[in-house]
């Protein structure tokens, strides 16, 4: 693989809303090619708050989260460069999704220079987890289910957790659905429950 040599630091952001009081490495869903395939198809893509907000509210973002897509994706990242994260927990895409191999590689790279936080990353790129190596000790991997008509209760092979969203008439249990994550804190735990349930946001 390539090694990035430009000076370019990975950006982190603040999260606000049901993610506030986290940090958070972000990438553009507007030019992921992944994502904008999924967002034309009957998955829960098509609602994607992330797509919403970032052509909206969080325009501004935009510019910063795309100079984290190519920097995460393009080459790696050497160690003396990796950011140094002083927080127990912390997300991996609170907007955006995994581009490829090197995307994932840099995640992990990040997690096992910062060993006394626990990271969590939503996917739904189980091809690329699967091409990859086992993840850090402090990594969670969570796998975003696509489908809005069928909850899954088994959490496939090399993740940890798999994160359902059900439509807003839904009548069974949802454990994450109007909790914010800083006290909860269920994706973050490692072992725990393995099986998130969430009503489908808004687009705003």
């Amino acid at each position: 693989m390539l090694i990035a040599t430009d000076r370019v630091a990975v950006h982190i952001s603040t999260m606000t809303g049901k993610l506030a009081g986290l940090f958070a490495i972000n990438s553009n869903t507007l030019t992921n090619t992944f994502c904008s395939k999924m967002r034309g198809t009957t998955a829960i893509c098509k609602f994607c708050y992330s797509a919403a907000m970032l052509q909206g509210s969080r325009k501004n973002c935009a510019p910063a989260f795309e100079r984290n897509s190519v920097l995460l994706s393009a080459a790696l990242i050497p160690v003396d460069r990796l950011p140094v994260i002083n927080a127990a927990i912390f997300r991996f895409h609170g907007h955006g999704e995994l581009i490829n191999p090197t995307h994932l590689e840099n995640f992990y790279r990040i997690a096992e220079r910062n060993p006394g936080t626990i990271f969590s990353l939503w996917t739904k790129r189980r091809d690329l987890v699967r091409s990859g190596r086992a993840a850090p000790v402090n990594f969670i991997l969570i796998y975003s289910n696509p489908s809005l008509e069928k909850i899954m209760h088994k959490v496939p092979a090399l993740f940890h957790k798999v994160f359902n969203n059900v439509k807003a008439d839904y009548a069974g249990p949802a454990n994450c659905t109007g909790q914010q994550c800083i006290n909860c804190r269920i994706c973050y735990t490692p072992g725990g429950e393995s099986v998130i349930v969430e009503h489908v946001k808004k687009r705003s």
